[in-house]
């Protein structure tokens, strides 16, 4: 147990120094082939109800709209480890999702939390510590795909590091057509951040609000998991009200959603759902959402 707490406090330091951290194999080999087998029976379900059934590239929204997922979203390994990094009972966020087979041509980076924009809004506020996390879940090993999580450290705590900067200048230039600007922009996005190549079992755990992005391949074979928890605090509930009430496509059907919630319960994982839209100062809601 003392081993286990020393580990947790080194997890925690990093996670809140720098913004994430790597656990290499979490998942062993047979845990890592049921996960991918759920996922690929949900995403062929998926395609089957949104008539794509030719389609080998989906990302699914809201595990929790899905039974096939609710014992993965409490699973004992994944809570036992962030309670303890957390240091104190965490919650699930209900921001959950799965690539299968996506393919990116460049770095996207961006923030997951409500507030994107660096030290506006409530995310920044310093009287808690923000602790809502997003666990990856790597089910691919990266010298079969080359892909795995690009994350800029410390991005979570200052606005203007090196690799901030070039991101920016990156970001500005995306719209030049002049092809010899987007060659640099391309040069560019190589010195941008850290790739941090996964394989089949690894986690990473990284903030909200960390600057992150999907390295860019064009080899199939990517599968991952992604959810998200917090301890009970201000910034978890404005993450479940930006979520569930200025979000779309995470809302489940009422009866689902009592269903859902006592197996939440049952786990101790359950924060109360939000009753109205809260004006959330700084919330930055994407395009395809509004």
């Amino acid at each position: 147990m003392k081993n286990n707490q020393l580990i947790f406090s080194k997890y925690k330091n990093q996670l809140l120094k720098k913004g994430y951290v790597v656990i290499r194999n979490f998942f062993n080999e047979k845990e890592s082939e049921e996960l991918k087998k759920t996922i690929y029976n949900v995403h062929n379900k998926f395609n089957e109800e949104h008539s794509q059934t030719k389609s080998s590239s989906t990302q699914v929204t809201g595990l929790h709209k899905y039974r096939e997922y609710w014992d993965f979203i409490c699973n004992k390994k994944i809570l036992d480890t962030m309670n303890g990094i957390i240091g104190e009972d965490v919650y699930y966020l209900y921001n959950s999702n799965t690539a299968v087979n996506t393919m990116s041509q460049q770095y996207n980076w961006h923030r997951d939390s409500a507030c994107r924009l660096f030290g506006f809004g409530p995310d920044w506020d310093k009287d808690e510590i923000y602790q809502v996390v997003r666990v990856g879940i790597y089910l691919f090993d990266s010298q079969n795909t080359n892909s795995g999580l690009n994350i800029i450290p410390n991005s979570h705590r200052t606005k203007y590091n090196l690799d901030n900067v070039l991101r920016i200048v990156h970001y500005r230039l995306k719209n030049v057509k002049n092809k010899y600007v987007q060659f640099f922009r391309s040069t560019l996005s190589k010195f941008i951040g850290l790739d941090v190549k996964t394989n089949k079992g690894d986690i990473i755990i990284f903030l909200a609000n960390l600057m992150h992005s999907e390295i860019p391949t064009k080899k199939s074979g990517r599968v991952a998991a992604f959810l998200s928890y917090g301890p009970n605090n201000k910034h978890s509930k404005n993450y479940l009200n930006y979520l569930l009430m200025h979000r779309k496509g995470y809302a489940i059907n009422e009866e689902h959603a009592k269903q859902f919630s006592d197996v939440l319960r049952s786990k101790n994982i359950f924060l109360p759902l939000p009753k109205k839209k809260d004006n959330i100062k700084g919330v930055s809601i994407p395009l395809s959402d509004r």
